[in-house]
């Protein structure tokens, strides 16, 4: 078994045989592209874990992990699974992954950025199109018998303010998409320590209490962290205009869903369009079921035909160039200080 040195220094396994193991809780669909690239190389093992013990018995057996968000990979699972040599998530998320358990113990963690940022950038201009002139409302009139009145009213995005919450690729190429559409002015929030420089001259950086008081739209693209978690809550539902929309295609805890539904119910912003929730799927009693100012998609975000057979296609590829000891990509490499972890195993690196 061939090893050798990849572009940080460290010992990464080149692969000629079948000898390494790959566990894939659930194939995010199409599958057959994941199982030409992974196939070569190692043996694939299948099948969700019905709790954490069952998980940590599959995952000992496994040098590698390809998950969706279902999958959580704790510290306890981690510390329980010393064989583990790299995690691999589809899409970007990444909450479901303890990554600084991972880093200490040596793991990278690879994910696939920027794949689906064009289809969630054109969701969020669906939804918001679709809360503002009231189109799923307008169906559900259709299907009661009814026709248009006076009261189904719905607005426009000339010359609107819009708020971006996060300055990321899904937030700036929704930006983008919006010049078309000749709205006044876009505010964007962002926490990047990094000195940010708009990219068109109606953008105008901003702090989130601004960002609220002053939009029509106020839309979220932002990763979900400890930190971010309950970002827009009571007191930020209650700086929005009566007049505005709210629009999430992120993650559901970014919102305070209980909040959001009273402002709802209460008429104090105009309405919403959600993608994501707290939970998942969202239960058939849930009361944002029966409210007639949102609009709701099932997670639908990033998923497209296009889109998805990329993904699913990079994400196997970023396992597989790991195990044949090929340079992983950085954009993908979501823990890149794993290299400066000097307590990495060298066991890590021999297949089962």
């Amino acid at each position: 078994m061939a090893v050798e040195d990849n572009q940080h220094g460290k010992r990464i396994p080149a692969v000629k045989d079948k000898k390494w193991k790959v566990y894939i809780p659930e194939f995010l669909p199409p599958d057959k592209p994941q199982r030409e690239i992974l196939a070569e190389i190692a043996k694939i093992e299948t099948g969700l874990a019905r709790d954490e013990a069952e998980l940590i018995a599959k995952v000992s057996r496994a040098d590698a992990v390809l998950l969706t968000l279902k999958t959580l990979m704790t510290r306890q699972v981690l510390e329980s699974c010393p064989q583990l040599k790299i995690i691999g998530k589809y899409g970007v998320g990444i909450e479901n992954i303890d990554i600084q358990a991972a880093t200490e113990l040596g793991i990278p963690v690879v994910n696939v950025p920027r794949v689906n940022s064009n289809a969630v950038a054109e969701l969020s201009i669906g939804l918001i199109l679709a809360v503002m002139r009231r189109i799923q409302e307008g169906r559900n009139h259709i299907a009661a018998g009814r026709w248009r009145d006076e009261s189904f009213l719905g607005d426009e995005l000339i010359g609107s303010r819009v708020g971006i919450i996060g300055y990321g690729d899904i937030a700036k190429g929704v930006i983008k998409k919006l010049q078309g559409f000749e709205v006044g002015k876009i505010l964007v929030f962002t926490e990047s320590k990094r000195r940010e420089k708009p990219e068109f001259k109606n953008v105008t950086l901003t702090n989130l209490q601004v960002l609220l008081k002053e939009s029509d739209i106020v839309t979220i693209h932002k990763s979900l962290t400890p930190q971010s978690q309950g970002l827009i809550g009571r007191r930020e539902i209650g700086l929005m205009k009566k007049t505005a929309y709210l629009i999430n295609t992120s993650r559901g805890s970014l919102v305070d869903e209980r909040e959001l539904i009273r402002a709802l119910q209460e008429r104090r912003i105009a309405g919403a369009a959600l993608d994501v929730y707290e939970e998942e799927p969202l239960p058939h009693d849930h009361p944002l079921l029966f409210l007639d100012n949102v609009v709701l998609t099932p997670h639908i975000g990033g998923s497209t035909r296009r889109t998805r057979l990329q993904m699913v296609t990079a994400a196997a590829r970023n396992v597989a160039d790991f195990m044949e000891g090929k340079r992983i990509n950085p954009r993908c490499l979501v823990n890149q200080e794993v290299w400066k972890i000097v307590r990495i195993a060298k066991n890590r690196f021999k297949p089962l």
